[in-house]
């Protein structure tokens, strides 16, 4: 999965969209870092974003992997909806925790 930078303001990461970026498309997904921790993003409409953390709920792997239509952790291959965040084959058993995504101009804020 491609990954992009994502920057500590606050309590939020900023994330600059700019044209060629995997999340420049509705459809596109990408693994954001930051110094606040990684995210797991996927643009899903023109303006809307779904962020979900980035740590596997079974024993904390960084997701960093995905199929078309899953994210998968590298680690003992859980995978989960992007959309929802939830498990779609174990061994885990929790869903990954969603943030707020809100793309103002260019730029997306999670929080």
């Amino acid at each position: 999965m491609p990954t992009v930078n994502g920057t500590l303001s606050g309590a939020s990461v900023a994330v600059e969209i700019v044209a060629g970026s995997p999340l420049a498309a509705t459809g596109g997904m990408a693994l954001v870092t930051s110094s606040a921790g990684d995210f797991l993003v996927k643009r899903t409409s023109a303006t809307a974003f779904v962020a979900l953390t980035a740590q596997c709920t079974h024993q904390a792997c960084v997701v960093s992997d995905a199929t078309s239509t899953t994210y998968v952790c590298p680690c003992h291959g859980s995978e989960f909806d992007p959309a929802t965040g939830r498990v779609v084959v174990g061994p885990a058993v929790s869903p990954l925790g969603q943030f707020s995504a809100q793309l103002s101009g260019n730029v997306l804020t999670i929080s």
